[in-house]
Parts: structure tokens; sequence; C-alpha cells
């Protein structure tokens, strides 16, 4: 049995591999799609090491409009200013800013109101607005992210400012003081105070530090190729589908099938054969991106080769049952071929193999649990744990058993609905 299946595989990667339009689609083309975007994100400078700068590549433009004269509001936008990944576009009134909203031209808009700091001196609650273009939610949903942390900061500040004005009141050592003098002795003390909490940020009594066996610091410098490989590893591996079921469609056409069938190979030599041969290609098309990904770009690799192999195996296996299901289902070839393209631009869309630098997908939401709805936003997540955050195996069994499933699921409908004759 063994040597009917390796027949079978043998036979099939002959023909995909005469075919030079698949192999420009299953090899070529990952890799340019990975370094067009790894390009445009900045992500390596001349040594080949991960560029701090890269994050503003991949950053969202939104508008900032600052009705405030007060010190909070001036705060705010010099925060906001120093953030890589937002780009903000100052404008003059908060009309405009909805007007270009509202037109699409981006996402959202963030609207410091005039009484800011005022409010914030007064010690009375405030808000900053953020106006969402509702066809861009995801972006928003980032931009608003970000002002919370940086509001968040300010408010810490404004904390200290009123705890400092409160704690001379009732000390009563500034009774009598004129205005301008209170103002600077308020200043100063916050001065002092704020370079303290910042002095506990640089040096904290508690710190954690990564470190491997040897007792060495260990870290994780940001590289888009982490992500972009897996997503685009992901994408092509599930191109496959078409490939396979046309394979097998052309075969029934051709009366392949019943050659086979009329020889001492059984049904299910054939079977395990086809998904050898493609499992493989999906093997092959991983490691060239990862190798050219490491070479090339420095990606990490992670420190689990068997998580890895393991998660590359569920995958290859997962599109080749998928592209089986296609197969029994479809009615020509051409069918196949066209149900295989159009399903995988959709599981690619919904899986989030496209999405910018995975944010949007990664964040709780529709988009999310979306593509946790099929193998590609499981794989993705798997494949950034191993490679981005030096995951173990153990610690992707999940995605990986929910990948399994999925192909399991496959697997069974097409051995139940496929028809040899």
């Amino acid at each position: 049995m063994t040597r009917n299946v390796l027949a079978v595989a043998w036979k099939d990667l002959q023909v995909l591999f005469k075919d030079r339009g698949a192999l420009m689609v299953l090899f070529l083309m990952p890799l340019l799609f990975a370094t067009v975007f790894g390009g445009a994100a900045g992500a390596v400078d001349s040594d080949g090491e991960g560029s701090p700068d890269s994050e503003d590549a991949l950053a969202i433009t939104c508008y900032l409009v600052n009705e405030d004269p007060g010190p909070y509001g001036a705060q705010v936008v010099d925060a906001l200013s120093g953030i890589g990944m937002l780009d903000t576009e100052q404008l003059t009134s908060a009309d405009l800013a909805d007007q270009k909203v509202a037109d699409g031209e981006e996402p959202a808009a963030i609207i410091i109101p005039a009484d800011f700091s005022q409010k914030i001196d007064a010690a009375e609650p405030t808000s900053i607005r953020i106006i969402r273009d509702p066809t861009q939610q995801e972006a928003a949903k980032i931009v608003a992210g970000i002002v919370n942390s940086v509001v968040a900061e300010i408010g810490v500040l404004a904390e200290i400012r009123y705890g400092i004005s409160a704690v001379l009141d009732d000390s009563g050592a500034l009774e009598g003081a004129d205005p301008e003098m209170r103002r600077a002795i308020e200043a100063q003390t916050l001065g002092v105070v704020w370079t303290q909490v910042e002095e506990m940020r640089r040096n904290p009594i508690i710190s954690v530090k990564s470190q491997d066996l040897e007792g060495a610091e260990t870290g994780a410098p940001w590289n888009p190729y982490s992500f972009l490989m897996p997503s685009f590893a992901t994408m092509f591996a599930f191109f496959l589908v078409g490939f396979v079921a046309t394979n097998l469609l052309v075969e029934k056409e051709q009366g392949s099938f019943r050659r086979l069938l009329a020889s001492p190979i059984r049904p299910g030599s054939i079977i395990a054969g086809k998904m050898l041969a493609y499992g493989l290609v999906v093997f092959l098309q991983v490691l060239l991106l990862f190798t050219v990904g490491s070479v090339l770009f420095g990606m990490p690799l992670g420190d689990s080769p068997a998580g890895l192999l393991l998660l590359t195996l569920v995958v290859a296996l997962t599109a080749t049952s998928l592209g089986m299901l296609v197969g029994a289902f479809a009615r020509t070839s051409k069918q196949a071929e066209t149900i295989g393209i159009v399903l995988g631009m959709v599981l690619m869309v919904a899986g989030g193999c496209i999405a910018m630098g995975q944010l949007a997908f990664r964040s709780e939401g529709f988009t999310y649990y979306l593509s946790k709805a099929t193998p590609h936003g499981h794989a993705i997540d798997a494949y950034m744990k191993l490679l981005a955050e030096g995951a173990g195996l153990v610690d992707v069994l999940p995605e990986i058993g929910a990948i399994a499933a999925m192909g399991a699921l496959f697997m069974l409908i097409a051995t139940w609905r496929f028809k040899y004759e």
C-alpha cells in the first residue's frame, strides 16, 4: 500500500511541477507579496535588523482638532504626535473634521473640547470626542484605544496636580499668596513629583526581565516579516485548494480514476497519495518563505521547530482536505477551478491574511470572531505565537486542534460525497 501511495504522490507532483503557472502562484507570488509589503513597512535596515521606525509605515491616519487653549490639550497633542503607528493631521474645526470623516477620507477624527483643561483643573469630568467612519470601524477602534491610553497618562498627571493643589489649600501655606506665586509653586511642586514618577518608571523597584537558561537577556524586536510571512504562507497554502479540486475532476473527466481503480491500487491509496503530494507542496511553500524571511530579512524562527513542523503539517492536510471537498461537490474541472479561486479569496479576507499588521483581526469584534471560523485565523495566530513571541508547542495546541478539527470535517464530507466514477 505504501508503494501505491508514493506512486500516486509522485505522479501528481510531476504533473504539478510541469505547470509553470501553478509554480508561480504557489512559490513566486508569496515571495513577491511578502517582499513588497515588508519593504513598504520599512521592515529592515541595512544590517538586516528590525528598524525601530518600521511601525510608522503601518500608521493609521486620522484627523485631530484641538480646541483647548490650556496645557492639557497641548499635552494630548504632543503625546499623540509621538506615537509611531498614528499619523495625525491637524484641522481647524470639528465641523471640518466631521465632514471629512463622513466623506470617507480617514477613519476617525479626535476632537479635544475647548474646556478640556478648564474642567481638569476644576476636577470635573471631561472627555475627548472621537468621530468614527462606520465603514472603517476596526481602524477607528484602534484610534480610540490609542487615545484612551494617552488620556489615561494625562489623567494621572491631572490627579497629581489636583492633589498638590488640595494639599496646599488644606495646609494654608499659600494663604494670601497672589495667583502668580501660587501657580509658580504648584508648577514647581508638580515638576518635582513628576520627575520622581519618571525616575521610578526608568528604574522601577520591581522589574521583570526575560532571560534564557544561560542568564542572557532575551528580547523580541519588532519585525514585520514575523507577521507577513505567516499570513502569506497560510493564504497561498489554501490557494492550493483549486489545484487539488481541479486535478481530481480532470482525472475523472479523462478516465484516469477508472484506470486506477482497475489496477491493484485501492481508493484509499489514491486519496492518501494525493494528500501526500499536495501536503509536500505546502511544506515547500512554508520552507521557502520562512528561509527567505530568516536569511534575507532577519525574521526570527522562534524556539519550537516541533511546533512549526506540526502546525505546517496540519495546515497542509487541512488545505488538501478542503480541496478534496471542493472536488467532491464540483461537477466539472472548470467549475472546481472557479470555486477554488473564489473560496481562496473569501478565506483570505475572512481569515485576516491581508489585515493591516493584523491589528484589526486581533482585537475583539466581528472580524476577530469571523477569522476564528476559518483555518486561516487559527493558523496565523499560531505562526505568530511561534515566530514573534517565542511560544512552544504546548502554547499553540489549541490552534492546531481547531485547524485539525476543520480538516477532519472537510475530509469526512469529501469522502462521503466523492464519486470515483
